[in-house]
């Protein structure tokens, strides 16, 4: 059962007010962004620009995915920005880039006054010196935004609820997963009355795969292998293998879920090279498998939801003496 939402309702209301007091704001998506990540930051980018007048801008190191390309406006991304240009940073559907692009650092040795807001739902432990707005309990990052402008009256136009539907509707799997709750669907219910189209995310997460995304997904079926001992499914995908499909590395999004429903599994694991000398591993479970895939995740250094967990490995992919291993 989900924990009350209002326990955040003071936080929301001091965080309008710091919002209210700054005039410019970086929106700071985490490393390799999904979904979410770009759906949270639009949709505050379009209250903080529409609503409160402000100055603001997307900031995400790593290039935006084919298929956020056709959910959001690229041209508003950015990869670069100066820290002392901004009152507010907010770090969102965090993965630890306030700390991987060393803004705390920053703010110290240059002495800056910024604000810092950290919005999420992973289990991680909270930035010291943020406003930390975080509902593990969420099914998303987009539905603690949703209940912030709720909290504060914001009326919600189409567009912005559409962002908010894109990053619940990716994050739930189209409501597959377990962290569908019966609140996250009342959310969606009042998203869709204010514009939103869930046929319209459906189709390009779902409907709309390209044939290069198939035959990616096809050499990593032809590759998975449960193992009976633990009930893992395991498969991989090289750097050779995309430029072999044209493929990028969402296109590899949603295999994890797949292997996941293989007969005898207890969970789902699949690495691929997403940029040079680094492989990352996307973890996969159900509730009634009695796997924790968040505490495997831990165990490499990194972390994610009981059911729906990652980390990266430095190393490649290569294949000795007819064995794949990672060197």
């Amino acid at each position: 059962m989900k924990k009350p939402i209002n326990k955040l309702n003071e936080k929301f209301i001091e965080l309008e007010k710091k919002l209210l007091k700054s005039q410019r704001v970086l929106l700071v998506v985490h490393f390799n962004p999904d979904t979410d990540a770009f759906s949270s930051a639009f949709s505050l980018d379009y209250y903080l620009r529409n609503e409160l007048k402000k100055e603001t801008t997307i900031l995400s190191v790593d290039p935006i995915d084919k298929l956020s390309a056709k959910l959001f406006p690229k041209k508003q991304v950015r990869n670069t920005y100066k820290l002392a240009n901004y009152n507010t940073v907010m770090i969102l559907d965090r993965e630890d880039s306030y700390y991987k692009l060393k803004i705390d650092e920053e703010i110290i040795a240059k002495n800056l006054k910024i604000e810092i807001i950290n919005i999420d739902h992973h289990p991680k432990p909270p930035i010291k010196e943020a406003l930390n707005l975080v509902n593990i309990d969420a099914s998303a990052t987009c539905e603690i935004i949703y209940n912030f402008f709720k909290q504060i009256n914001y009326q919600l136009s189409p567009k912005p609820a559409q962002y908010l539907l894109n990053g619940i509707f990716t994050d739930t799997g189209g409501f597959r997963h377990n962290n569908t709750s019966a609140e996250t669907l009342e959310i969606v219910s009042d998203l869709m009355k204010k514009g939103a189209s869930i046929r319209k995310i459906n189709q390009l997460v779902f409907e709309n795969k390209s044939l290069n995304t198939l035959k990616l997904w096809s050499i990593a079926f032809s590759r998975a292998e449960l193992r009976e001992k633990t009930g893992m499914v395991v498969s991989f995908l090289t750097k050779e293998d995309l430029d072999k499909c044209d493929a990028s590395k969402s296109d590899a999004s949603g295999i994890a879920e797949v292997l996941n429903t293989i007969s005898g599994s207890k969970f789902s694991l699949v690495l691929y090279e997403s940029k040079p000398n680094v492989i990352k591993a996307s973890l996969r479970s159900d509730e009634h498998k009695g796997i924790d895939v968040s505490a495997i995740a831990k165990g490499f250094g990194g972390g994610g939801h009981k059911l729906a967990s990652g980390f990266e490995l430095h190393g490649n992919l290569k294949e000795i003496n007819k064995k794949w291993v990672i060197e």
